[in-house]
């Protein structure tokens, strides 16, 4: 396929109709448009937003290996973001200098596209060669550099309009993500508090708006040989502030580290000729914590185990991240002590089973991975049978302090925080510190659960500030 016609066909304007789309009937388009047959179908990674397989088409000289990904139909939503609206981003990086794949193909009736498969793996954390992990750092942030760097024709990416103002961009995200959120009609008192943070302190500076990768980090790209090879998941890029991509690089660096974070930074500043802005990194980690967290509250994911984790991690680091912006100094929470229940020995014994009875000897991958999820969940339950009741009676204690009065009943203590923080009748510091005691609770239920992740915090940025 030509790169006019893959460009062409990525400016789709709505979502398909229909059925899902079979293996048999995305084979079968893959062999159309590379004209070979396939000879090679390993699916890579599957759930309900997103499937994605490696493909070989042909043989010997002739074969060709390329990424398929494939979203099956959802309902109408508030999230724009489709394979569709990727497939976008994608065509417009095909004559870049952008480490990104190449785009070959977009279906013309189901969410799917066809790259190229770029060598290398995605596990940085599992690599244990310091220097080479900070050889990959290093490249990493100069091609976010080069994607900050690059300009776009108008219309070529979504909402990126020559000479618009960064603020404007961010504007535009914010009322994204706050639909996105309202749509789902269930209030989180954490959220709202964020979204009234992140409006009233909207940065506005000069310099024009770029193209974000929008989730940029460990994870998110690949490498093979000790380099980078090409930087993936184009999923939430948007027109943007740079700055934002740095604060997801701290986020993504809480859970993959990289060696020297400060010196990833400086490489940043080299490669892209400027010095970062730490108040916008700053008011960034706000914003990309309460997206994540309104990932969360919308149970776009099927694996409860990491739900757990994640939700429990960045609910804490959503507070951590508004204390550090505003200059809180938050008091630290104390940890419940208490005894085991009755109960315990039996979630330690299945623990144990699903570990090293069924994980550590399964054949069958799904088989080892639906067992540690399951153990993950396990830990948590076990952890609110034996502290569940002293963090809800912390919890409620800290509601009523914040409220001024003892609600009747939990719901209506909610719905009274939920307006006082609408209505901006709670002092921000006093919300906050609120927060602050809530995560903590939910974080020890969710410790045991999260293991090496219970403790993990943001890099400090206090050795970049004064830079700007």
């Amino acid at each position: 396929m030509s790169a006019s016609t893959s460009e062409q066909q990525a400016n789709h304007p709505s979502e398909p109709a229909g059925a899902e789309a079979s293996e048999q009937d995305l084979r079968g388009w893959v062999e159309q448009v590379t004209g070979l047959p396939v000879t090679g179908w390993r699916q890579i990674a599957g759930g309900n937003r997103c499937r994605s397989w490696a493909v070989e088409a042909g043989t010997g000289d002739d074969m060709r290996k390329v990424y398929l990904r494939y979203q099956p139909p959802r309902p109408p939503s508030a999230e724009p973001y489709t394979v569709w609206r990727e497939a976008r981003i994608y065509a417009a990086l095909n004559t870049t200098q952008v480490p990104a794949p190449r785009l070959f193909a977009v279906h013309p009736a189901h969410q799917a596209i066809l790259t190229e498969l770029k060598p290398g793996r995605a596990d940085y954390r599992s690599l244990n060669v310091e220097a080479e992990r900070t050889v990959i750092a290093r490249e990493f942030v100069e091609a976010i550099a080069e994607l900050h760097r690059t300009s776009f024709v108008e219309g070529e990416i979504p909402g990126l309009v020559p000479g618009a103002r960064i603020a404007d961009c961010v504007r535009a995200e914010l009322d994204v993500w706050a639909a996105m959120y309202a749509e789902t009609g269930s209030a989180d008192p954490l959220i709202d508090l964020a979204l009234t943070w992140l409006r009233a302190n909207l940065p506005d500076p000069e310099g024009p708006s770029v193209l974000v990768h929008g989730d940029a980090g460990p994870g998110n790209f690949l490498f093979e040989n000790g380099h980078m090879t090409a930087l993936l998941d184009w999923e939430l890029a948007h027109a943007g502030d740079p700055m934002e991509d740095l604060a997801w690089f701290s986020m993504r660096n809480v859970m993959e580290p990289v060696p020297d974070f400060y010196d990833a930074i400086r490489t940043y500043e080299a490669a892209s000729g400027a010095p970062v802005d730490v108040a916008r990194i700053r008011y960034h980690r706000v914003f990309v914590s309460t997206r994540v967290v309104i990932i969360r509250h919308r149970n776009v994911t099927g694996e409860a185990g990491h739900s757990i984790v994640s939700r429990s991690l960045n609910r804490r680091l959503l507070v951590d991240a508004l204390a550090q912006t505003t200059g809180h100094a938050l008091l630290p929470v104390a940890e419940f002590e208490a005894e085991p229940t009755a109960q315990t020995p039996l979630f330690d014994a299945v623990i144990n089973d699903l570990r090293d009875q069924i994980a550590a000897i399964a054949t069958d991958g799904r088989i080892a991975a639906s067992a540690k999820n399951a153990a993950k969940v396990l830990k948590y339950l076990r952890e609110v049978d034996r502290l569940g009741a002293l963090v809800q009676r912390r919890d409620a204690e800290a509601l009523a302090d914040v409220l001024g009065h003892e609600p009747a009943t939990r719901a209506e203590g909610e719905a009274a925080l939920l307006v006082a923080l609408n209505n901006q009748t709670i002092p921000f510091d006093a919300a906050l510190r609120f927060m602050a005691i809530r995560v903590a609770g939910e974080a020890h239920l969710a410790a045991m659960t999260s293991g090496r992740l219970a403790n993990r915090r943001f890099p400090p940025l206090d050795g970049l500030e004064g830079r700007v």
